[in-house]
C-alpha cells in the first residue's frame, strides 16, 4: 500500500503527524537505508524498510484510546528537556510500550480531561483547526462575571495576545455566584481561556476540562486514567467522520 510517510509514522505510533513530521526534517527517518527530510515522501508499506535512529519501525495494529483526569502542575509533552514532571509519568507502562501520546495539550495550571492514542490518524483529525471539536470547560473567576462581559465574549472576541478572532461560545453560570461558569468552544489556542478573561478584568483561579467532544471524565479520580469502551471509541469516530464529510461539502460548495 502506497501512504505518505508522515502518515504511515503515524500510524505506527510514532506521534501526531506534526510530530512525526519533525523526526523527518531532523533526519531520523531512513528509508530502505537511505536518510530522507522530505516531508511529501510516499513509500511502499509492503516493501520498503523504515528505520529510527537506526532501529526498525513497526506498525502497531492494536489501537488504543484512553482518557486521563490530568492534574495540576504536569505539562502535556511527551518528553521534557528540563526533566519536569509531565503526563507521560502518570500512563500505565503498558500504554507507553504501545506508542501513545497526547492529543492536543492542557496548560500546566491546566486539569481535567486529557485524551491519548496510538491512531495518529484520528489524532491529526482531531487537532486540525478545520475539524472544530468542542472542548467544555469549568471555570472558576476571582470575581462575579457581568452579564455585559459574558455577552461580548459569546459573540467572540479579537485576542491580542494570539492575534487572532476567536469564533462563538457558549457560557453558562454554574452557581448563584456567578464567579463560577462553564464555557464551550471550538478552538484550542494555548492559554485562550486565560486570556480572554484577563481582557475583561477577570483572573481565573481555576480552569478544568470536562468534556472533549462526545467524551465526558465523570467518575475519574484526579491522576487516573480511563481506557474507551467501544462506544465511546464509535462516538468518536462518527464525529470525525461527520466533520470529514462536512469538510469536503463545504469546499465543494465554495468552488462551485
Amino acid at each position: 500500500m502506497l501512504l505518505r510517510l508522515n502518515k504511515y509514522l503515524a500510524q505506527c505510533g510514532l506521534g501526531s503527524r506534526r510530530k512525526t513530521e519533525e523526526l523527518i526534517k531532523n533526519g531520523r527517518i531512513k528509508i530502505n537505508g537511505i536518510v530522507t527530510t522530505k516531508l511529501g515522501s510516499i513509500i511502499d508499506t509492503d516493501a520498503d524498510s523504515l528505520l529510527l535512529d537506526d532501529k526498525p519501525i513497526n506498525l502497531i495494529e492494536k489501537k488504543y484510546y484512553i482518557i486521563l483526569n490530568k492534574p495540576r502542575g504536569y505539562i502535556t509533552t511527551s518528553s521534557d528537556e528540563k526533566d519536569r514532571m509531565t503526563v507521560m509519568h502518570l500512563i500505565p507502562e503498558k500504554y507507553l510500550n504501545a506508542g501513545i501520546f497526547p492529543v492536543g495539550r492542557l496548560d500546566k495550571d491546566t486539569e481535567g480531561l486529557l485524551l491519548f492514542t496510538n491512531d495518529g490518524e484520528i489524532s491529526y483529525r482531531l487537532n486540525h483547526p478545520s475539524f472544530e471539536i468542542s472542548k467544555e470547560y469549568f471555570v472558576e473567576l476571582d470575581k462575579p462575571l457581568v452579564e455585559s462581559d459574558k455577552s461580548k465574549i459569546e459573540k467572540g472576541i479579537f485576542l491580542h495576545q494570539l492575534k487572532l478572532k476567536l469564533k462563538r461560545c457558549i457560557i453558562k453560570y454554574t452557581d448563584l455566584s456567578h464567579t463560577r461558569i462553564s464555557i464551550k468552544i471550538s478552538e484550542g489556542k494555548k492559554r485562550q481561556i486565560r486570556y480572554t478573561f484577563k481582557n475583561f478584568g477577570y483572573k481565573v483561579t481555576k480552569l478544568k476540562r470536562t468534556a472533549y467532544g462526545p467524551l465526558l471524565f465523570k467518575g475519574i479520580n484526579r491522576g487516573d486514567i480511563k481506557v474507551l469502551k467501544e462506544r465511546e471509541i464509535k462516538s468518536l469516530k462518527e464525529l470525525v467522520a461527520y466533520q470529514a464529510q462536512h469538510n469536503k461539502e463545504s469546499v465543494k460548495r465554495m468552488k462551485q
